[in-house]
């Protein structure tokens, strides 16, 4: 079982944990855990484009995990989650009929989720004021799982692989 699955049992596991009145830091904790479940599935999803998925190319999808940095993927996944991507960024790449590059659906809904959940995130860490709710923390969840299943099982087009790597270069293709 790879370490994202693990973590969204964990998150399953924490909001469902208190039968009456759930805690606050078990909803807390399972919303930051369902967030680092979908950064590790979108970092191992990237890896596997990149290097492969078999056993013996794991320890270099291991090394390579390394170097994804939160914020640039969220730099990349809300522009990719607002089906646009600026100009130089998409300069020589294929286009439709109206002169568009198009961001396939499963693209932007992953894109979307990674940034809202980041932001949920946050305000699970850092925001004691922030009152969270199990039925909204389950949503969440199974609204993670959804989008994940959809992306995993999406064909591997040039557009998702363009999608991955740019969650690791984003930085470097958007700043120039």
């Amino acid at each position: 079982m790879d370490l994202y699955e693990d973590l969204i049992e964990q998150a399953e596991a924490l909001a469902t944990k208190d039968r009456r009145k759930p805690k606050q830091a078990n909803l807390r904790r399972a919303v930051s855990s369902m967030y680092y479940a979908l950064f590790h599935f979108l970092v191992d999803q990237t890896c596997q484009i990149m290097l492969g998925s078999s056993n013996s190319q794991t320890p270099y999808r291991h090394v390579l995990g390394r170097a994804f940095v939160h914020t640039v993927m969220k730099q990349a996944c809300t522009s990719f989650g607002g089906g646009t991507l600026k100009d130089s960024v998409i300069k020589g790449l294929p286009r439709n009929k109206s002169g568009n590059y198009v961001i396939p659906p499963e693209i932007q809904k992953i894109a979307s989720l990674f940034t809202e959940i980041q932001d949920w995130r946050h305000l699970a860490d850092y925001d004691l004021s922030e009152k969270f709710i199990r039925s909204d923390v389950l949503t969440l969840i199974e609204q993670s799982k959804h989008h994940m299943s959809q992306f995993s099982s999406s064909k591997n087009s040039d557009e998702k692989r363009f999608f991955l790597v740019c969650l690791l270069a984003w930085k470097e293709i958007s700043g120039r």
